[in-house]
């Protein structure tokens, strides 16, 4: 009772020649006997296979792309951006100047390609100064939105130094026949 198992078993078999036993004498080396697994392990290993190939993909897959907008710059010397429809482009020698209207209500009757005089009104003293003479209306923006609605002029580059407005000054046109 005392004997470990491999003793006495080691003990029952017969014992090759000239091999040397666990026991320290000479006896048999059992061959190591490979069952194949069962059917539910089998089933098991493929199930964890195909989690960890999913999982490996999945983190290895680079993001979904969500393009960022493109601002592309022109070179100089390209082609100017495309002007709105019925927008004209500024003539050599003017400079196209943006001017907010004191009445936006006047935005509705003046087209591209009209002619106006721009006067700068002086709230403090109520007078009207003459900015430009004559001057070509090369857009029209937003008619219907009295905060943002304006004109954008050609006029020569004494004529836009002067149409600078100050705190307490405004503008406005007079249409002129054409």
């Amino acid at each position: 009772m005392g004997r470990s198992s491999t003793s006495r078993l080691g003990s029952a078999l017969p014992q090759a020649q000239g091999s040397p036993s666990r026991d320290g004498g000479e006896g048999r080396l059992d061959p190591v006997r490979w069952r194949p697994p069962a059917r539910g392990l089998l089933l098991r290993l493929a199930a964890v296979a195909i989690l960890l190939g999913t999982a490996a993909l999945v983190s290895w897959s680079p993001p979904p792309t969500c393009d960022p907008p493109v601002y592309t710059v022109p070179a100089a010397g390209s082609a100017p951006p495309s002007t709105p429809p019925g927008a004209q482009s500024v003539p050599t020698g003017s400079m196209g100047v943006p001017v907010r209207l004191t009445d936006p209500a006047a935005l509705a009757l003046v087209e591209p390609g009209n002619r106006v005089d721009l006067l700068r009104l002086d709230e403090a003293d109520g007078s009207t100064t003459q900015v430009a003479a004559s001057a070509l209306v090369l857009q029209v923006t937003s008619p219907d939105d009295p905060t943002t609605g304006g004109l954008l002029l050609a006029l020569s580059p004494t004529e836009a130094q002067r149409a600078v407005a100050t705190r307490g000054q405004s503008f406005t046109v007079l249409i002129r026949p054409t």
